[in-house]
C-alpha cells in the first residue's frame, strides 16, 4: 500500500528532529502543464514534450502562540519522456529558526527538512529504465523569497564557499541511498532486472576553479577518494544525459528560470545563423546549423562563464548535479532509432525557450520594500487579512511598489504555459512501483502562481512584520486550498546525544571500551632529592656544573 507523500515527510522528518521539538509543514503542488523544452532541440528535430511540476514546501515555527515561517524550498520538475529533472529553484529562511532554542550540536531543522524533502521527491519521481537529474545552482545572496529578512540580524547567510559546501552535503544525503555508478557493467545481466536498480554520482562546477581547487567543496570523504571511485567529481553529466551524439553544445545546456549560465546561452544564440538552410548547402562560408562560432566545447564554455557577471563579481557561483542512472543504462550506446514524426524539414518557426527573469545578481541592494503594505498600515486587532477571492491571479499580487523589484513578466513562464487537461496520462509516466503517493492536491497553475508570488508582497524584516505576513499568506493559501487542515505538524522523537548515559551511547554503537591491564602500566621511578654530599668531582648528580673554589677569582680592588 502507497504511503502518502505527506505522511512520508512526517514520519521521516520526526526520526531525526530533536525530541518535543514542534514545526508546522505546509505543502503545495501545481497541476502539471506542458512547457518549452529546457534543452532546445537539435537541428531537424522537434522540440521534446516536456511537463513541468512545481512543488513548494513552507516551514514555521510556533511563538508564544503565534505561527512565524521560518524557512520555505520551492522545487521544479520537468519530465520528458526519456529524462525526470528536478531542479531546486529557490530556498530562503527567515532568521526566525534561533527562536527554537536548540542546542549546538543537535540536527538542523532547516538542513533535515531540505533533504528529506528532496529524498522523497527522487523517490517518487524516479522511474524504471529512465534517469533522474537533481539540480541547482548555488548562489550566495540576502534572500530569496522572504523580502525584508535580511534586516533580521539574527539570520544567518552563508558566504559563497560556505553555500557550496552546504549545498553539497545535502545532494550528498540524496545520493547517499544509492551505490556509487560503476565504470562498467557486465553485459551478461537480467536487464529487464537493471532497470529497477540505480546509481548515482555527483558532479560540480565552479567556473573560475580548477578541478584541485573544486575538489575543496566536496564532503570530507570525498576528498581523500580518487576520481575513479569517487562518488563526487570535478566535471559536469551534460553529455552523459541519453543525447544522441554530435549534437551541438548548445542542445546540452538546460535552461532554468533565473539561471546564470541559461542567460549566457540566451548571448551566445546571436551568433547563430539566421537561416540554418543556407548553412548547410554552403559549409564552408557559413558555421554548421546550431552551432557557436564563439564557443566550441562545453569545457569552453564554462571556461568563458568565469567571465560572466554572476561569476566574475567577487563570488563564486557553484553548478550541481546529482544523476541517479538505472544500472541497465550505464555504458549503453545511444539509441539512435528515433521516430518518422521526430525528423521532418527544417522548422524556420522560432524555437522555443524557457525565458531567464530578471537578472537577481544585478539587484545591488536587497530586495526590500520600502513601502510594505505591512509597516504602511497595520492591520487593525481582531481584523484578519482576507484572502483573494478569485483564483485568476491578481494585478495587485504581481506587482510591487519597489520598480526594482520582479514584475509578472519576471516570474517563471509556468503561467504562460498550457494546463495539462488529463493529469493521469502525465501520472503514468511516474514509477508505477513507487512507495510514495501524492496528497497534497494539484492547485490550478494561476493559483499556485498568486499564492506563491504574494510572499514578495510581504515583508519579514522583524518578528511583528513576520507574523502578520506569515498570518497573510496561510489565510490565503487555506482559502484556495479549500481545507483549513491542510498543514501537518511534526514533532521530533530524537533523544539527543547529551540526554542518553555514556554506557547507553556504547551499546548503541556496539563499542566496548579496552581495559588495560595493571602489568602495562609502569610508573616513573622518582629520583632523591639533591643535596650538598651529592656533588662529586665538581659534577652534580642531575648534570650541573659546579665550579670549585679555585677557579674563582675576585676582582683586585684599584
Amino acid at each position: 500500500m502507497a504511503v502518502s507523500f505527506d505522511g512520508a515527510l512526517q514520519e521521516r522528518l520526526s526520526a531525526v528532529l530533536p525530541k518535543d521539538l514542534s514545526i508546522t509543514i505546509h505543502h503545495l503542488c501545481s497541476e502539471p502543464i506542458v512547457c518549452p523544452p529546457i534543452f532546445p532541440p537539435a537541428p531537424d528535430s522537434r522540440p521534446e514534450e516536456t511537463f513541468c511540476e512545481s512543488q513548494f514546501l513552507s516551514v514555521s515555527i510556533d511563538v508564544n502562540g503565534s505561527t512565524v515561517q521560518a524557512f520555505a524550498l520551492e522545487v521544479l520538475i520537468y519530465t520528458t519522456e526519456a529524462l525526470t529533472t528536478v531542479f531546486v529553484s529557490k530556498a530562503d529562511s527567515t532568521g526566525c529558526l534561533h527562536l527554537l532554542k536548540i542546542p549546538t550540536g543537535t540536527t538542523s531543522p532547516l538542513k533535515a527538512t531540505i533533504s528529506i524533502f528532496l529524498k522523497l521527491l527522487v523517490e517518487r519521481k524516479r522511474r524504471p529504465g529512465v534517469r533522474l537529474v537533481l539540480s541547482l545552482f548555488a548562489r550566495a545572496q540576502d534572500q530569496y523569497l522572504f523580502p525584508g529578512s535580511i534586516e533580521n540580524n539574527k539570520k544567518h547567510v552563508l558566504d559563497d564557499r560556505g553555500l557550496i559546501k552546504w549545498w553539497c552535503q545535502i545532494l550528498d544525503g540524496v545520493l547517499q541511498a544509492y551505490p556509487v555508478e560503476e565504470t562498467s557493467v557486465n553485459s551478461d545481466r537480467d536487464q529487464s532486472f537493471e532497470r529497477n536498480r540505480a546509481a548515482s554520482r555527483g558532479f560540480l562546477r565552479v567556473p573560475g576553479c580548477d578541478a584541485y581547487e573544486t575538489r575543496a567543496f566536496f564532503p570530507a570523504y570525498a576528498k581523500r577518494q580518487p576520481s575513479s571511485t569517487s562518488r563526487w567529481l570535478a566535471s559536469d553529466p551534460l553529455r552523459a544525459l541519453g543525447k544522441p551524439p554530435g549534437i551541438p553544445e548548445r542542445c546540452l545546456i538546460p535552461r532554468f528560470p533565473d539561471d546564470p549560465k541559461a542567460r549566457f546561452v540566451v548571448d551566445l544564440d546571436d551568433e547563430l545563423p539566421e537561416n540554418s538552410l543556407l548553412a548547410i548547402e554552403s559549409p564552408s562560408k557559413s558555421q554548421l546549423p546550431g552551432k557557436w562560432r564563439s564557443v566550441k566545447s562545453l569545457e569552453q564554455f564554462w571556461d568563458m562563464m568565469a567571465f560572466r557577471q554572476e561569476c566574475a563579481a567577487g563570488r563564486l557561483v557553484g553548478f550541481l548535479w546529482g544523476v541517479i542512472t538505472p544500472i541497465g543504462l550505464m555504458n549503453r550506446p545511444f539509441d539512435t532509432s528515433i521516430e518518422d514524426d521526430q525528423l521532418s524539414e527544417v522548422n524556420n518557426v522560432e524555437e522555443p525557450f524557457l525565458p531567464t527573469p530578471l537578472n537577481s545578481q544585478v539587484l545591488q541592494e536587497p530586495l526590500i520594500l520600502p513601502h510594505s503594505p505591512l509597516r504602511s498600515s497595520s492591520p487593525q486587532p481582531g481584523i484578519l487579512l482576507s484572502p483573494l477571492p478569485s483564483s485568476q491571479p491578481q494585478e495587485s499580487d504581481l506587482q510591487l511598489d519597489n520598480p526594482r523589484s520582479p514584475t509578472a513578466e519576471a516570474l517563471p513562464i509556468r503561467s504562460a504555459d498550457t494546463v495539462v487537461n488529463n493529469v493521469r496520462t502525465y501520472a503514468t509516466q511516474e514509477s508505477s512501483n513507487s512507495v510514495i503517493a501524492t496528497s497534497s492536491p494539484f492547485l490550478p497553475e494561476p493559483t499556485y502562481t498568486r499564492i506563491v508570488s504574494l510572499l514578495q508582497q510581504l515583508d519579514y524584516a522583524n518578528l511583528t512584520l513576520a507574523t502578520e505576513s506569515t498570518l497573510r499568506w496561510l489565510t490565503t493559501a487555506t482559502a484556495a486550498m479549500g481545507s483549513e487542515n491542510w498543514g501537518i505538524t511534526v514533532i521530533g522523537r530524537r533523544e539527543s546525544q547529551s540526554s542518553v548515559p555514556a554506557l547507553a551511547r556504547n551499546e548503541a554503537t556496539s563499542i566496548t571500551p579496552m581495559m588495560l591491564s595493571s602489568g602495562l602500566l609502569r610508573k616513573k621511578k622518582r629520583s632523591d632529592t639533591v643535596t650538598d654530599g651529592d656533588v662529586e668531582d665538581g659534577k652534580g648528580t642531575y648534570g650541573v656544573t659546579v665550579l670549585s673554589a679555585g677557579l674563582v677569582r675576585k676582582k683586585l680592588k684599584s
